[in-house]
């Protein structure tokens, strides 16, 4: 329904500016930095009108590709603290899934493999030095 509103309402709007234009036919003295011109007042109004038009465009496009990185960023967080919270649940015995690479493992699974895994969880930026710790450790 908003999106016939906005059809609606561009039409009208589209409808408003050719009637003005053709009505202001003559021509008018266009003043630039280094030069003047004389065109048609209709041409100066529709091209008035596009370069608005190309502008709100513009801003829009930079709104939109800030908003999808802030979704990217979003999603990357939600991941990776849904990943924290499912090491945490399983350390602390509640029933949980672990993804570890293309499997799920529930939380016995996951400590009887390796009780490290947890902790590489909890720390995913640090798998390396996690692992050295582990080995230095045995």
């Amino acid at each position: 329904m908003k999106n016939q509103w906005q059809v609606i309402l561009g039409i009208l709007l589209v409808l408003f500016i050719a009637i003005f234009a053709v009505i202001n036919v003559d021509s008018v003295q266009v003043n630039f930095l280094f030069a003047k011109a004389e065109w048609p007042l209709v041409l100066v109004i529709l091209g008035s009108v596009l370069i608005g038009c190309l502008i709100i465009f513009f801003l829009n496009i930079a709104k939109v590709r800030s908003g999808n990185k802030q979704i990217k960023h979003l999603k990357e967080e939600n991941t990776e603290l849904s990943r924290k919270l499912a090491a945490a649940e399983a350390m602390h015995g509640k029933k949980s899934t672990i993804d570890v690479g293309d499997k799920k493992e529930t939380k016995e699974e996951t400590k009887k493999a390796n009780p490290v895994r947890v902790w590489l969880f909890l720390f995913p930026y640090k798998r390396n030095s996690a692992v050295k710790i582990r080995e230095s450790s045995v």
